[in-house]
C-alpha cells in the first residue's frame, strides 16, 4: 500500500482511486483503492465532503489520483489532495523513498519545518528544471526556502520507479541536507545516513 504513517497516526494514502456514487449523501462510506490494488470502505469528515467530491470528479476527468490522509485508524478520510496524472510517478518515488529510509526522511522534513516527511510532500506540483549540463531533475518548492529534486540515479530526468534520486536542498541547490540514491529497487547511498 502507498501509505506513509506520521509519528502522530495520521495515516496517507498515496495515489488512491476514489469511486463516489453519484447519489453520494456524504455519510455514507467510499470506496478507495490504493496503486497496489488494495480495497477499502472509509469514512469521510463532514468539512471535507466537497473537497473529496471535487477530488472524485478531478479523478474521473483526468485520471488524476488523489492523496487521502485519514485518522489512526486508516479508515475514517480528514483531508485530501489530488495528485494530477503526470505527478503520479513522482509521489511514488517519495511514498517508496519513504517507506525505504523513514526516519531518515522524516528528520530532513523536520529540518524545513515541515512536520514530518507526509506534511512535506503533500500536494507537492513538480516542474522539469535543468540544473546544468546534461543534469536534468524534476523540483517542488516546499517551505523554508527547499527545494525537493527528483531524479534519474545518474544524470537526466527520472525516468524509472526502480532507480532514482531523491535530494532536498536549500538556496538553490547549493546545499544539500538530504538525498537518497535507489538503484534497482535497493538504497545505495543515503545522506545523513540514518
Amino acid at each position: 500500500m502507498k501509505e506513509l504513517i506520521s509519528p502522530t497516526g495520521r495515516r496517507t494514502i498515496i495515489n488512491a482511486l476514489l469511486t463516489l456514487p453519484h447519489d453520494w449523501d456524504g455519510q455514507r462510506t467510499v470506496h478507495v483503492r490504493t496503486a497496489d490494488d488494495v480495497e477499502a470502505m472509509m469514512t469521510v469528515a463532514p468539512e471535507i465532503q466537497a473537497d473529496l467530491r471535487a477530488a472524485a470528479a478531478r479523478h474521473a476527468q483526468h485520471a488524476d489520483r488523489v492523496t487521502l490522509h485519514t485518522d489512526e485508524t486508516g479508515l475514517h478520510i480528514v483531508a485530501v489532495n489530488v495528485t494530477p496524472a503526470h505527478l503520479i510517478e513522482a509521489h511514488q518515488r517519495l511514498a517508496d523513498a519513504y517507506r525505504a529510509a523513514p526516519a531518515a526522511c522524516d528528520a530532513a522534513a523536520r529540518a524545513t519545518g515541515a512536520q514530518d516527511w507526509a506534511d512535506l510532500v503533500h500536494g507537492r506540483h513538480f516542474a522539469r528544471v535543468c540544473l546544468g549540463g546534461t543534469c536534468a531533475a524534476l523540483a517542488a518548492d516546499v517551505q523554508g526556502g527547499y527545494t525537493l529534486l527528483l531524479s534519474n540515479a545518474g544524470p537526466g530526468f527520472p525516468d524509472s520507479l526502480t532507480s532514482y534520486d531523491v535530494t532536498l536542498t536549500h538556496l538553490a541547490g547549493e546545499v544539500s541536507i538530504f538525498g537518497l540514491r535507489v538503484k534497482s529497487g535497493q538504497i545505495t547511498n543515503l545522506y545523513p545516513a540514518a
